[in-house]
């Protein structure tokens, strides 16, 4: 992957391999940057107000196009430029001193900031994208159809209902063989031609769904906040309306989730998994107060499905470990492989929960992990 030369803050903006860390959660994008902060662990604070404006550019309820974003980027630089054209020739962070209250130097805090030139651009790009989301929010005839408005519309008058007022979960199998298990207190609705029109149900309270494979006729849950959308696979809801949150967790297969407001017509008819992709061992969590919606691993990830895989390695090379670990756990894993070429694991592994193997393999080897957005990375420096 070619390296980018990132000198300031607008760089990032005009990177694409940053646009698909952030915007598309790109795995290796995600590797490549993750590596980059290592390095450039200075240069963080760019990181955050260039993701920042991007997420806000990209959570217009009319979300733009990867062309009008570069559009709106060059003109964020234009304008910084324009306020103040030396505003980049000091743009190395600092960091706040802190004093007792006798007035004595105490040191550096750590806590890392801009100097007061770099705020006033940055405070400028954030007005200049307010004025950009009232441009494109107020476009007559730009808004597509929201989703669920339209399913509502459809089952007003004619809808089927399930309320599980039982302590024990009710089955249920819809008329496209789809499975549900509904949990108690909960309560599924759907239009009453769900057999021959749209798959898609409302969910209130908490649910596992089996869903038969037809990407012609995506499968969707409505909730109070988020919508899942897939075409064929299982996976868990847990949507109580007096949560504080909402997820999503995945056990087979591959499913897309977006924030409700933003899932509009054009989503429900693709066969595309668009919105945030979540593979088997993957969560999404929606924090309702906060209106933030964040991927992770599981708590306790395990292996995804029925086949049986060896966990004994003699002398087996790094790459082809971690390769097996990522098709037994469906968790993606991302490695370098030329850093990791030299290096060789011997262990008999077996029931150890994934995370655990993961320390194990890592102890060997001399590396470490972290995970970013549902993904593991591991970093190491290599074997000699």
């Amino acid at each position: 992957m070619k390296n980018q030369d990132i000198n300031s803050i607008d760089d990032l903006l005009a990177s694409e391999l940053f646009r698909k860390w952030i915007i598309e959660k790109d795995e290796a994008a995600a590797i490549y940057w993750s590596q980059w902060i290592d390095k450039n662990p200075a240069r963080l604070e760019w990181v955050a107000a260039a993701k920042a404006i991007i997420e806000t550019l990209t959570e217009s309820n009319n979300q733009l196009t990867n062309q009008e974003i570069n559009r709106e980027a060059d003109l964020i630089q234009q304008k910084l430029l324009s306020l103040n054209p030396e505003i980049y020739e000091d743009e190395e962070p600092g960091y706040l001193e802190t004093y007792t209250d006798d007035g004595k130097e105490r040191g550096l805090k750590g806590i890392p900031f801009f100097r007061t030139r770099y705020l006033v651009g940055i405070a400028a790009s954030l007005l200049m994208i307010a004025g950009v989301y009232w441009h494109y929010s107020n476009k007559p005839g730009q808004a597509p159809a929201n989703a669920y408005k339209a399913f509502l519309k459809e089952s007003k008058h004619k809808s089927l209902e399930y309320n599980n007022n039982s302590d024990s979960g009710q089955h249920i199998v819809l008329s496209d063989g789809s499975e549900v298990v509904l949990e108690k207190s909960s309560r599924l609705t759907y239009a009453a031609n769900f057999s021959s029109g749209k798959r898609e149900v409302y969910l209130e309270g908490n649910a596992f769904f089996n869903i038969t494979r037809n990407p012609e006729r995506p499968f969707i849950v409505y909730t109070k906040t988020i919508v899942t959308k897939v075409l064929g696979t299982s996976f868990y809801v847990k949507a109580m309306s007096s949560a504080e949150t909402a997820s999503v967790v995945v056990k087979t297969g591959k499913v897309s989730v977006f924030k409700r407001e933003n899932f509009t017509s054009t989503d429900a008819g693709s066969a595309t998994l668009k919105g945030m992709v979540v593979t088997p061992n993957q969560q999404v969590v929606y924090d309702i107060p906060n209106e933030q919606m964040n991927k992770s691993l599981v708590e306790k990830p395990v292996i995804a499905s029925q086949a049986n895989y060896s966990f004994d390695f003699d002398d087996t090379p790094a790459a082809e470990v971690f390769s097996r670990l990522q098709t037994a756990y469906g968790v993606p894993i991302l490695i370098d492989e030329e850093v990791l070429k030299t290096c060789t694991i011997s262990a008999a592994l077996g029931n150890e929960p994934f995370y655990e193997k993961l320390r194990i393999i890592c102890r060997i080897i001399n590396a470490t992990y972290e995970v970013i957005d549902g993904s593991v990375i591991i970093n190491t420096k290599g074997c000699k």
